[in-house]
C-alpha cells in the first residue's frame, strides 16, 4: 500500500475525523498541520542558529568591554600618576623640600625648583617613597622646621652646573618665621598659576604655612636656637625697608586670626608682649637722626592701628604708676619720646654732625645744623602723632 493510501486509511480510522464534514476536509486539515509542523521545526533550527550567532556576538562584546575597561583603568592610572607628580612638584616649589635624592639628570627639569632640602630621615621612614603628597606634607614641613642647619641638607634638583646662590639661600633659610612667610608667598603665587584640579592643594599649602606660623609663635621652645619673636620683628623691619610691607601684613593678618582662634597654650597678648619688649630695647638705643628709627615708627604705627594688636599695645604702654612721669618714661611710648635730637656721643651718624665744635663754627654753619635738627624733629613729631592719634 502506498503512503497516500496509508494516510487515507489512518485519517478515516481517526475518531476525530468525524468532526469534519467530509473526509476531504479532514485530509486538508491534516496536510496543513503537517506543513505547519515542518515550518515550526525550521523556525526552531533557525532560532538555534541565531542564538549561537547572538552568543558569539555577545562574547565579542564582552571581550570588547573587557578591553575598554582595561584601557580605562590604564588611563585612570596614568591620570593619577600625573596628578601625583604635579602635586609633588608643587609642594617642592612651595616649601623647597624633597624626598627624592636620585640623580638630577634622571629628573625632568620642568616644574621643579633648582634646589631643595632633602629630608633624609623622613625618606628612610617612608621606606622608599620619594614623592610628597597632601598626606605627608604636614609631617615633612614640621621636619624641615626642626632642622637646625637646613643648609647642610641641600641637594640640587636639576643637572644645571651653574651655581644659584639665591636658590641656595631660599632653600637653606634657617630662620623659621621668614621661611614660613616665603612659603606663604610661593603658595599664593601657585594659587594664581596651577590648573583647577590642583587649586585646592595649593590653598591647603598656603593654610599650612599659617598654621605652622601659629605653632611657632605659640610653642617657640620646640624650635631650638630660634628667637621667633625677634624674627617676627625683623620680618616687619625688612619689609618696611624693602617695600614689601603690605605682603607681610597680609601674612600676619592670617596668622593673627589663627592665633586668636587657638589661645589654649598662650594668649595672643602673651605672644605680642615679647615682640614689644624687643622693639623697646632696640629703639631706646637709636638717635633721632637715624633713618632706622623711622622704620621702627612705621611698624609701631601698624601695631597701633591693627585692631587686635592695638588692644595688647594699650595695656602694654600703661605705666605701673600713672602719677609718676618716670614710670611713663619707661614705657614703650615714653622711650620713644625720650629720644633726644642731639647725639649722645660726639661723632657723625647718618652723615649728620650736630654742634661738634660750636665755638669754632660760623653763624651760617650753626643755622644749617639747626635746620637739619628741625627737619628730623618735624619728621619725628609727624610720625609720633600718627601713632598716638
Amino acid at each position: 500500500m502506498t503512503d497516500q493510501g496509508n494516510n487515507n486509511q489512518n485519517i478515516s480510522q481517526n475518531p476525530f475525523a468525524a468532526l469534519f464534514s467530509s473526509l476531504a476536509d479532514a485530509k486538508q486539515f491534516a496536510s496543513g498541520q503537517k506543513q505547519r509542523r515542518h515550518a515550526d521545526q525550521q523556525s526552531v533550527d533557525s532560532g538555534e542558529s541565531q542564538s549561537e550567532s547572538d552568543n558569539s556576538v555577545s562574547d565579542s562584546i564582552e571581550d570588547n568591554d573587557d578591553s575598554v575597561a582595561e584601557i580605562s583603568r590604564s588611563f585612570r592610572s596614568r591620570q593619577e600618576l600625573c596628578e601625583q607628580l604635579n602635586v609633588n612638584h608643587m609642594i617642592q616649589r612651595i616649601f623647597l623640600i624633597t624626598l627624592d635624592n636620585s640623580d638630577p639628570s634622571l629628573r625632568g627639569g620642568n616644574g621643579i625648583p633648582p634646589c631643595c632640602v632633602y629630608l633624609e630621615e623622613m625618606a628612610a621612614d617612608l621606606d622608599g617613597q620619594d614623592w610628597l603628597n597632601m598626606d605627608t606634607i604636614e609631617q615633612a614641613l614640621f621636619s624641615r622646621l626642626l632642622l637646625q642647619e637646613p643648609g647642610n641638607h641641600l641637594i640640587y634638583m636639576t643637572s644645571c652646573s651653574a651655581v644659584n646662590l639665591s636658590a641656595d639661600r631660599d632653600a637653606g633659610e634657617k630662620r623659621v618665621v621668614p621661611y614660613l612667610y616665603a612659603c606663604y608667598r610661593r603658595a599664593k603665587e601657585e594659587i594664581t598659576k596651577v590648573p583647577e584640579k590642583l587649586l585646592s592643594y595649593a590653598v591647603q599649602c598656603k593654610n599650612l604655612t599659617v598654621s605652622n606660623a601659629r605653632t611657632v609663635l605659640l610653642t617657640p621652645e620646640i624650635y631650638i636656637s630660634q628667637n621667633v619673636y625677634e624674627q617676627l620683628l625683623d620680618l616687619l623691619l625688612e619689609s618696611v625697608r624693602g617695600a614689601q610691607f603690605e605682603e607681610v601684613v597680609e601674612f600676619l593678618e592670617d596668622v593673627i586670626a589663627s592665633l586668636l582662634a587657638d589661645q589654649e597654650v598662650r594668649t595672643f597678648g602673651e605672644v605680642m608682649v615679647p615682640v614689644f619688649d624687643i622693639f623697646q630695647g632696640r629703639v631706646k638705643d637709636l638717635d633721632l637722626c637715624q633713618l632706622l628709627l623711622y622704620s621702627y615708627l612705621e611698624i609701631l604705627l601698624y601695631f597701633s592701628r591693627q585692631k587686635d594688636i592695638s588692644k595688647v599695645l594699650m595695656e602694654y604702654i600703661q605705666p605701673k604708676d600713672p602719677n609718676s612721669g618716670i614710670q611713663y618714661q619707661k614705657t614703650l611710648l615714653g622711650t620713644i619720646l625720650n629720644i633726644s635730637c642731639l647725639l649722645r656721643t660726639p661723632g657723625v651718624v647718618e652723615n649728620h654732625g650736630f654742634f661738634l665744635n660750636p665755638s669754632r663754627s660760623s653763624p651760617q654753619e650753626m643755622k644749617v645744623q639747626e635746620s637739619d635738627i628741625y627737619q628730623v624733629s618735624t619728621k619725628f613729631k609727624k610720625e609720633y602723632c600718627n601713632i598716638t592719634i
